[in-house]
């Protein structure tokens, strides 16, 4: 196997001294003679003082050869990523400023992406919302996603798919989700949620797929902090599917206040860039080994460069345990409750407290039950409802099957003061 081999020149500035000696010249006259002199050496003792003159040059031009070139040339470099601006420092301790150009350095994020994008896919989810006057809006929200196993289990943020909910929790019936892949961009794909854990912020979309290529799971409990992080998923929504970003694990073991998710996980902190879009994508490493799932970043105009992951270690036990066991099959109402509309607001009002009713599923229990549009929840059998969350435990204590009560405040008639008088309403409903 032939390595390539990197060129680098190492150039090391050295200061060059000259020495000026002062000297005065003298008059000295040597005494007259008329006797020739005569050397107090004969031929032998010459010869003899050539060769030490000799052996003398010799040593101190090595010296100083080693002293002021022996750093200058042409070094290879394997295995090793140089770094310039960086100190030379000589066998006697001399040091220096040293440049180095390396040329045909490939990033590690380069292998990484070509192991790694196979697994990342686009999700696509459409709501399509009817006026009163017949025309339809169509709403579009997209995010990212991982292959979790090559038969089509797609690992992805909850809050990616939540729009496919209604606010009872419920297969809502005027959306649509589609996914993309890398390997396929121009096609759409149905998905399904096979179920999810909101506080963790998770799910488990699955494509009718096979052969897929699965990403390879890495460690999280090994990470250090300044490992490298590459972040890969789709920022800005689908037009970008497949962008790569490289940063750093910034942090571990760190935990963020959100309105529902994340309150007993550990989040790994990285300065890879994350943006809208990116939600539900890889975080890997060098190897191109999942470590997390990208998850949340922290905006604000004092923060740059802080998002989140959830640890894989974390993903595989909560998603393993969803694709096994799927959700708790939970009754089916089929009313939509507005966001608009709180407990507070309908008393300020003048109406009581609970939950207006925005929509009725089509042959839903609900209606087959007689429970209309603007009506105001205030009790599921026998228990008060003021939020959606009430409304959700009081549905998921009863079973699929079982008749509930549910009561309901019913706007009947308007008054000249431009409000609605109503009446209290009992509705029997069974669930599905």
């Amino acid at each position: 196997m032939n390595e390539q081999q990197d060129n680098v020149t190492v150039i090391v500035p050295t200061t060059q001294t000259t020495h000026t000696d002062s000297y005065t010249p003298t008059d000295h006259t040597p005494p007259a003679s008329s006797a020739p002199i005569k050397p107090s050496v004969g031929i032998p003792g010459l010869i003899v003082l050539c060769l030490l003159c000799s052996i003398v040059t010799c040593v101190v031009c090595l010296l100083l050869f080693n002293f002021f070139g022996g750093n200058e040339g042409t070094t290879s470099l394997q295995g090793s990523t140089p770094t310039q601006g960086t100190t030379l420092s000589n066998q006697d301790g001399h040091t220096g400023d040293v440049t180095i150009q390396v040329e045909n350095v490939t990033s590690p994020a380069t292998a990484v992406a070509k192991k790694v994008l196979p697994s990342i896919a686009g999700i696509q989810i459409t709501t399509t919302t009817n006026s009163w006057q017949g025309s339809s809006t169509r709403v579009t929200g997209e995010g990212s996603g991982v292959v979790f196993s090559q038969d089509g289990y797609i690992i992805t943020n909850y809050h990616v798919i939540q729009d496919t909910l209604t606010s009872a929790g419920e297969v809502a019936s005027n959306v649509t989700l589609n996914v993309y892949l890398y390997t396929d961009p121009e096609t759409a794909i149905p998905g399904t949620v096979v179920g999810y854990d909101i506080g963790a912020d998770l799910a488990i979309v699955k494509i009718d797929r096979s052969g897929l290529t699965a990403v390879e799971l890495g460690n999280s409990d090994t990470l250090q902090v300044g490992d490298i992080a590459i972040a890969l998923g789709n920022p800005g929504g689908l037009q970008f599917l497949g962008s790569v970003s490289q940063g750093i694990i910034s942090g571990l073991n760190r935990t963020i206040q959100t309105e529902s998710a994340y309150e007993n996980l550990s989040l790994i902190q990285t300065d890879a860039a994350i943006n809208p879009g990116n939600s539900g994508g890889a975080l890997v490493d060098v190897s191109g080994k999942l470590i997390g799932i990208n998850s949340a970043k922290l905006v604000a105009e004092e923060y740059e460069g802080i998002g989140f992951a959830i640890p894989v270690n974390d993903v595989v036990a909560i998603c393993t345990e969803i694709i096994k066991n799927g959700n708790r099959k939970t009754p089916y109402l089929g009313a939509d409750i507005s966001d608009d509309y709180t407990a507070e607001y309908l008393e300020r009002l003048g109406y009581p407290g609970g939950l207006l009713v925005e929509s009725v599923a089509s042959g839903s229990p609900a209606e087959a039950g007689g429970m209309k549009v603007e009506d105001i929840i205030v009790s599921f059998n026998g228990t008060t409802v003021r939020t959606a969350a009430d409304l959700i435990a009081a549905k998921n204590a009863a079973n699929p099957g079982d008749t509930v009560i549910i009561r309901v405040y019913r706007l009947t008639q308007r008054t000249y003061f431009g409000r609605y008088e109503g009446e209290y309403i009992d509705i029997s409903v069974t669930l599905g």
